[in-house]
């Protein structure tokens, strides 16, 4: 049995971090969380649950203060379900301060490296969190940071030895076979075609040793001119591992049991990243224009037996126009992917079906947006986010509603809505939306800081 599990030592690892948070730092949340999540599609599949209950706790320092070490970890057990458990390390750094105008980072730290990557959550440039992969959370990029902030450019340097990839779905394989219990984790098919034979699959799941993953070289670079809250430019590069691993597979037929068995084979590639972020601000109207150009590498170290994809540069544009208020911002975004194709080589290959890595979610969508901050009497603080994304060449639709209510400085009730309509994933529709068209979803909660 093949397990991959992100929190099997997750507890231990939180509770020494908060020991050395409360070592290291003054100021430092902690908040403990009861919630439920339940999936209420019609179409959900039966033979599986359709609400689990989950305990969480949470470390994060205050974003006002310069203690040495910051972090921001979250964690969370489902009762019964353990392949749900998860433990994002959104960041953990120490910080130091060189001179008065530098910055020295060193650890997981978050950054804002390109407009377009942060407002989609594509994880070019950082690795995602992607528990739900429908509202994926970007991570920080590990290693060592320096940043110089002059009167009018502020420069920003990376580099590592270290390469830490997304964070999707926990799965399972039991005898060969994909088990059922994350409904976030998409099972590849239970049956394929080998030697023009239709039958079913035993999986074998090649894992890579651990240090051909992480001992990955990483180097970039952003400068920013201007001021955000007026007129602003920030060019960036970066140089590093794909944060999605190529998937490569081979398949034959065991004759004895008459089963197809299909080894999976998961490897990183490179790939370079321009970014060009510009934007201006107008009282309380902002407007601008992000690209990306995603140059990944084309000679995958795959040998004869493995079917394997191949990938093309894409150039990535997303424009923007944002009304900010005080206590409402409601903004307007598109993008747009052009080229970025995927397709696959090898004895499996077929032009008929969607290859088993995507570099995009999607190729095209548009989104609005609209994010509410009220204060209300006795310290009491309500906040939401409502988003409408919809594409017409991918066919799909996404609403997300989200509500933060804080009763006091100590509780505070939360809630989440997703709700998917999508077309049927092809060749020629290729998007991870469509793949979670039966996943909507509704969740409650409480959470208690101490």
């Amino acid at each position: 049995m093949l397990r991959k599990n992100v929190l099997p030592r997750a507890i231990t690892l939180i509770l020494g971090l908060t020991f050395l948070g409360g070592q290291a730092m003054a100021q430092l949340r902690s908040d403990f969380r009861l919630f439920s999540d339940s999936f209420i599609s019609p179409s959900f599949e039966a033979n599986q649950k359709s609400s689990y209950q989950f305990v969480g706790l949470g470390l994060k320092s205050s974003p006002l203060t310069d203690d040495m070490l910051k972090m921001d970890i979250d964690g969370a057990v489902a009762f019964g379900a353990p392949l749900l458990n998860s433990l994002n390390i959104t960041e953990i750094y120490f910080q130091t301060k060189p001179s008065e105008n530098e910055k020295l980072f060193i650890g997981r730290k978050l950054m804002n490296w390109n407009e377009l990557d942060r407002r989609w959550d594509f994880g070019l440039w950082q690795p995602l969190f992607q528990w739900n992969p429908l509202s994926p959370q970007q991570q920080g990029l590990s290693g060592l940071f320096w940043q110089a902030d002059r009167e009018f450019y502020s420069v920003t340097m990376f580099a590592s030895p270290l390469f830490i990839p997304n964070q999707g779905p926990t799965f399972e394989i039991s005898n060969g076979v994909f088990v059922r219990g994350n409904p976030w984790f998409r099972r590849p098919p239970e049956s394929v075609r080998i030697f023009q034979e239709v039958t079913d699959v035993d999986y074998n799941f090649e894992r890579p040793q651990e240090t051909q993953v992480v001992f990955q070289t990483s180097y970039g670079a952003k400068l920013n001119f201007g001021n955000p809250e007026e007129a602003f430019a920030q060019m960036s590069y970066m140089y590093k591992p794909s944060n999605e691993l190529a998937l490569g597979y081979s398949g034959l037929l065991d004759t004895s049991k008459l089963r197809g068995v299909v080894d999976l084979k998961p490897q990183v590639f490179f790939h370079s990243l321009g970014g060009l972020d510009l934007s201006h601000k107008m009282g309380y109207f902002r407007y601008g224009l992000s690209g990306v150009y995603d140059r990944p590498q084309k000679d995958l170290e795959f040998d004869g037996k493995w079917t394997y994809p191949q990938f093309q540069d894409a150039t990535l544009v997303s424009p923007f126009v944002e009304l900010i208020f005080k206590t409402t911002t409601i903004s307007l975004q598109g993008i747009h992917i052009y080229g970025g194709e995927v397709r696959e080589v090898g004895d499996m290959a077929s032009a008929d079906r969607a290859p088993l890595t995507m570099r995009y979610p999607f190729q095209q969508a548009v989104k609005v947006s609209m994010d509410n901050r009220f204060l209300l009497k006795n310290n009491r603080r309500l906040t939401s986010h409502a988003s409408y994304t919809m594409s017409a060449q991918n066919d799909f639709e996404y609403i997300q509603w989200m509500l933060n209510y804080r009763l006091s400085s100590l509780w505070s009730g939360f809630s989440e809505l997703e709700l998917v309509r999508a077309g049927e994933l092809t060749a020629k529709n290729q998007n991870e939306i469509a793949q979670y068209k039966n996943l909507d979803r509704f969740m409650v909660g409480a959470a208690y800081v101490f």
